[in-house]
């Protein structure tokens, strides 16, 4: 596997005699044995029996399928072998039932009834959240005759990992120009604009709508397998909403039953900028995971005794946008101003308190702005409010918010002590806007008393507040546990024990990577652990083979910390989240950076700063 995105896995598995890649289209025509793409074709059988062979260029697996009375049940719970490690089987599963013959003996499970559950909606999103409790990551899933181009997005990202095109081709025979982006079309229409230049429609007079067809479904495929190899696969399947209808109704439906195994899927590290632009951006899994860690995890530090409210900007991190470096010059020059809470208050985020902004997803979202507020975003922005006043030490609030726009956040502001709104418009930038900022910090500070312990002590809180979102709070109170000495710089910290290197963090990642002296501290059953088998050498990555037991809670991503017979054997990065290490046969589990006894049991010498180990902050 190369990586995953949604419920798809992206890379290529066994499937009998075949070797696939994922996601795959199955051409319903006939055997293109010369250009290495599968194809599906129905050959004669006996009554009540279907037979289909898939075939590539090198072999073909032929499948004996009955046919079931009525379509939406009516097979065994645990599925009928159909074919060479391949199950045909119907939902909803039996409560209980176990995947028969086994689903360690699974390459191929056929989704026989998913036709009927499409049409039903709820039940075909159930169906393949069924399928993955009962079978695993590991077996392709197929789910014959529900797959057009628009659809491949969002098959993909439920986790189908073969769509055939059997019903484009009925929509062709019908007289349906099918688009990947349109839907279906008027074939005059479409073909009169040129909107396909494949050899069908670019022909005079245009070819067989078969032909666009398959040309159709190649691109979509293609589209699919690019967004996901960019971890863009939601957005596409976003942006295919409108085409249908029902892609909607099927990804609200995903959302809320197969949330969690949406969010185990999805990275916890990010690069690059997502577009957040339909409703359906809220519900993303990143960002949900973000607003709930919040919430369980984060506490603001004890030193910040002014909570100051700002709006968000376009520019990622907020720190580095003009209208935050405008800001940050109403506070310039103040006294006690480490004792100020940078919290920025946005969509669909909720809200991002400065030492998070460089967390993903903070640093790599985009959304419109236009002023106007959905219930849930407001909802979001008023829990995270709500904690922040609940678990910190404030002693006044400023906001420098539109009033007008950010009216809502009244209601969270119920309760707080000293709130002073310091904008009179929507003007918040300007002159006289920075001008009211400063007279109400100058009041809110007032005499402020430095903090124990110095600007060092704060940083440290801040870092420690960065450890509890990744690792949770008992693991970041002994990750930071005295002694402690931070060096660097501000966009590459080093948290050191005096002599010895604990762990690092770069602005661009956002998170901790854990050194070997860094893991020892979380004790004996730290979190985000992975066991390796005891007879291996590791004497490079971690591959699947070699993974005896992982904790579930690991995201790809992830820092770990790898121990075998019980003692600690490296630390690295997660390519695979938890779940996927114990389940799938192959790929690569964790990408080692520090091993014990073996060469690089010493920092590595790409996370020196370029400018020197700097000074102690």
């Amino acid at each position: 596997m190369d990586r995953s995105d949604g419920l798809a896995l992206l890379g290529s598995a066994t499937v009998g005699p075949l070797v696939t890649p994922t996601p795959a289209l199955l051409e319903s025509e006939p055997p293109r044995t010369d250009d290495g793409l599968l194809s599906l074709r129905s050959e004669p059988a006996p009554p009540g029996r279907r037979r289909l062979v898939v075939s590539d260029a090198a072999g073909q697996l032929e499948l004996d399928l009955p046919i079931l009375a009525p379509e939406v049940t009516g097979a065994p719970p645990g599925g009928t072998p159909v074919g060479e490690r391949t199950v045909l089987v119907h939902a909803p599963l039996a409560v209980g039932a176990a995947p028969s013959p086994g689903a360690g003996s699974t390459d191929l499970v056929v989704l026989g009834n998913a036709r009927a559950l499409w049409s039903d909606g709820l039940p075909f999103v159930r169906a393949l959240g069924e399928l993955r409790r009962a079978f695993g990551a590991a077996p392709i899933v197929w789910a014959p005759r529900v797959a057009l181009p628009h659809r491949l997005p969002l098959l993909a990202y439920l986790g189908v990992d073969w769509a055939d095109s059997t019903e484009g081709l009925l929509a062709a025979a019908r007289g349906e120009f099918l688009d990947p982006t349109l839907g279906s079309l008027d074939p005059g229409v479409a073909r009169r604009e040129h909107l396909c230049a494949c050899p069908a429609c670019a022909s005079d007079p245009p070819g067989p709508l078969a032909v666009h067809t398959v040309h159709a479904f190649r691109r979509a495929i293609a589209e699919t397998r690019t967004a996901a190899r960019l971890g863009r696969l939601r957005e596409l399947v976003e942006a295919r909403l409108p085409t249908e209808p029902v892609l909607a109704e099927m990804l609200r439906y995903a959302d809320r039953e197969l949330g969690s195994l949406l969010e185990e899927r999805t990275p916890v590290t990010g690069e690059g900028t997502r577009s957040y632009v339909v409703a359906e951006s809220l519900r993303r899994p990143e960002m949900l995971r973000f607003r709930r860690r919040l919430l369980e995890r984060y506490r603001p530090p004890l030193s910040k005794t002014v909570l100051l409210l700002l709006p968000c900007s376009k520019t990622k991190p907020y720190r580095r946008s003009r209208s935050h470096r405008r800001f940050a010059t109403a506070w310039e020059g103040l006294a006690g101003t480490e004792r100020l809470h940078v919290v920025s208050v946005s969509s669909p985020i909720g809200v991002v308190p400065r030492e998070l902004e460089d967390v993903p997803p903070a640093r790599h979202y985009d959304i419109p702005v236009t002023g106007e507020w959905a219930e849930a975003e407001r909802a979001a922005v008023g829990a995270g409010i709500r904690h922040l006043l609940a678990h910190g030490a404030y002693r006044s609030v400023v906001v420098h918010l539109d009033p007008e726009e950010y009216s809502f956040v009244r209601s969270a502001l119920d309760g707080a002590s000293d709130v002073t709104w310091s904008a009179r418009d929507d003007h918040v930038t300007n002159a006289d806007g920075v001008r009211h900022l400063r007279d109400a910090l100058v009041r809110a500070l007032g005499p402020a008393a430095p903090v124990s312990g110095g600007p060092l002590a704060v940083v440290r809180e801040e870092l420690r507040e960065v450890a509890s979102v990744q690792f949770g709070r008992a693991a970041a109170d002994r990750l930071f546990a005295p002694p402690i000495r931070l060096a660097g710089r501000p966009w590459f910290q080093r948290l050191t024990d005096g002599r010895t290197e604990l762990a690092t963090l770069r602005e661009e990642r956002g998170l901790f990577h854990l050194t070997l002296a860094g893991a020892r501290r979380l004790g004996t059953d730290p979190p985000l652990c992975v066991d390796v088998d005891p007879g291996l050498a590791l004497s490079g990555d971690l591959f699947v083979p070699g993974v005896r037991a992982a904790d579930p809670e690991i995201r790809a991503g992830d820092s770990v910390v790898l121990r075998r017979g019980g003692e600690l054997a490296a630390v690295g990065e997660a390519e695979l989240p938890g779940p996927l290490m114990t389940t799938l046969g192959h790929g690569r589990a964790v990408r080692v950076r520090h091993r014990a006894h073996g060469p690089t049991d010493t920092p590595m010498t790409e996370e020196e700063p370029d400018s020197g180990p700097g000074p102690v902050v």
